[in-house]
């Protein structure tokens, strides 16, 4: 398993797509995407996202042993 390969990132066009769909009037610069990078950085549960994730890997497995249907 490559331990160095980026599983999920974001990308400009994804902030221009959250502008279009709130139908903001904003027109960003590159200069703003620092500052959007670095909010985005901190209000992200990131921790949080990957324990529910592994959680329902985890819970999947077992109903798997069990025979139950996913």
């Amino acid at each position: 398993m490559n331990k160095e390969k980026v599983i999920y990132s974001l990308s400009v066009e994804d902030i221009l797509t959250v502008i279009e769909d709130n139908n903001w009037d904003i027109k960003i610069k590159k200069e703003d995407i620092p500052f959007i990078k670095k909010k985005v950085g901190d209000i992200i549960d990131w921790r949080g996202a990957i324990e529910f994730a592994l959680q329902e890997i985890k819970d999947s497995k077992k109903k798997l042993k069990k025979g139950e249907k996913l």
